[in-house]
């Protein structure tokens, strides 16, 4: 029963993976987890709050997944955001922007990545660092970069992966904005003489039963040719690799070897499962380029 019971989270889990290329959300931030946060049920699928008055608009429109999108690079933010997903109506968002004592702002993204943030790798590693804060927006050495992060109200803006010794790791950042990402996205792509390259942050969904705080956990780069990084707050104890039948074709608590097999995947969606040592867990979907 427990093994059935693995392998139909695990296929849910896939099965939003993949509806997540295909299909749009609608992103909301709650002011407040606790109010309007999802009530969920049987694998930790959802399809309204624990508010009355968010439940009224939900049902109008007849939502039928209401779910927490975890993994937001500024992390007091990461329990507040949800992810609505389907197509609606403008009227919708308008309706849920008018609901301000509950959520704090609405818009259409997608299910797999955040509407408002973004990974940046900078040409330069001394160039496009940042430096501080001018009011809530972030500054950098650079001029040019901080005009843009003030025309799309960057308040965030961080290294990735600090601790790795890789030069093309230390010039990677994840970057959040009041703004719609693709607008910065657009803008930073064509600062070609500080910004290499841009790529989306992909959402985590927890569809466990078990209690889980999220760690900080990133996993760049993310669709991968080789190998990639995992930069984490806790201690990993065994990684595992599991393909679109559910079966774990990967389980190692190195990872040297990790990198090994995973070098040896075929082109594909996977899931990372990571273990911690203090008894949480978390998937991730992986893509084999």
């Amino acid at each position: 029963m427990y093994k059935l019971l693995t392998m139909k989270k695990l296929l849910l889990l896939l099965m939003i993976q993949s509806l997540a290329f295909a299909q749009p959300d609608v992103e909301i931030r709650l002011v407040n987890q606790n109010i309007g946060s999802p009530l969920y049920g049987s694998f930790q699928s959802a399809s309204s709050s624990n508010d009355a008055g968010l439940n009224a608009i939900l049902q109008t429109y007849n939502v039928y997944s209401y779910i927490n999108k975890y993994g937001h690079p500024y992390e007091p933010y990461s329990p507040r955001i949800i992810s609505i997903l389907g197509s609606f109506p403008q009227q919708f968002i308008n309706d849920l922007l008018a609901y301000s004592s509950v959520v704090e702002y609405a818009r259409v993204s997608e299910m797999q990545t955040f509407s408002d943030a973004l990974e940046l790798k900078i040409i330069n590693l001394n160039v496009g660092i940042p430096t501080g804060f001018n009011g809530n927006i972030v500054t950098t050495n650079d001029t040019g970069l901080n005009q843009i992060f003030q025309n799309f109200n960057v308040y965030y803006y961080v290294q990735s992966y600090p601790t790795s010794t890789w030069n093309t790791s230390l010039r990677v950042f994840q970057a959040a904005c009041n703004c719609d990402k693709n607008s910065l996205r657009a803008a930073l792509d064509n600062y070609t003489t500080v910004i290499e390259s841009t790529e989306n942050i992909s959402a985590v969904y927890l569809l466990s039963n078990n209690n889980f705080e999220t760690s900080k956990t990133y996993i760049s780069p993310n669709p991968f040719s080789y190998s990639f990084d995992i930069q984490t707050t806790q201690t990993i104890t065994n990684y595992s690799i599991i393909d679109f039948t559910g079966k774990t074709i990967v389980s190692t608590s190195s990872k040297s070897e990790l990198d090994n097999q995973t070098s040896q995947l075929s082109t594909g969606i996977y899931i990372l499962n990571l273990n911690f040592d203090n008894g949480q867990k978390a998937n991730y979907k992986l893509v084999k380029k």
